[in-house]
């Protein structure tokens, strides 16, 4: 995704954001379950570089039915952020406590809600919190029209940033059989 910062007096900057993750769950019981996960961002958060997490945890589905599901989470993660300029590193060791909720609408159209807090242990400072929402709409067998909404708060930008940010993007998916 490319996208630019905007803030008053000071220069617009131009960003790219990338994401990716990976994540196994294996359940325990129809409603319980542990995973592992990890995820790789690049200026995902305002002056972020690149931010590595990995961490293990486990989940409680709340809600599950044919047209909606609902998932609380919590994991112990190692995380590495990188942000602007050399001396803007973090290793930390924390959690995540996340909430997902999903949700079939008519005609095959996706809802998606997400929160997400991330306290760091070894530095009180560096917690984070993210919220989204968005709406995947089918349009051609496996293809679908993503539209998303994302608020960001990181509590320790580095110098120059805001402690949060608003994103919107849209996107082309394709569901694997």
């Amino acid at each position: 995704m490319y996208g630019k910062v905007t803030q008053p007096n000071t220069p617009t900057v131009e960003t790219s954001i990338y994401h990716g993750d990976g994540e196994r769950d294996e359940y325990f019981s129809p409603r319980f379950y542990g995973f592992g996960e990890s995820a790789y961002d690049s200026q995902f958060l305002p002056g972020l570089d690149l931010q590595q997490s990995y961490g293990a945890g486990i989940g409680w589905t709340t809600i599950r039915s044919a047209n909606q599901s609902l998932d609380l989470k919590m994991s112990l993660s190692y995380v590495n952020r990188q942000f602007q300029g050399p001396e803007q590193g973090q290793n930390l060791f924390g959690s995540i406590f996340d909430q997902r909720y999903n949700r079939t609408l008519s005609h095959g159209v996706l809802f998606t809600q997400q929160i997400s807090i991330m306290p760091s242990w070894n530095d009180s400072r560096a917690y984070a919190a993210v919220g989204g929402a968005g709406l995947t709409l089918p349009f051609y067998k496996r293809f679908s029209l993503a539209i998303n909404a994302l608020g960001s708060f990181p509590n320790d930008p580095p110098p120059g940033f805001r402690k949060n940010s608003i994103q919107f993007t849209t996107g082309l998916t394709y569901t694997l059989p």
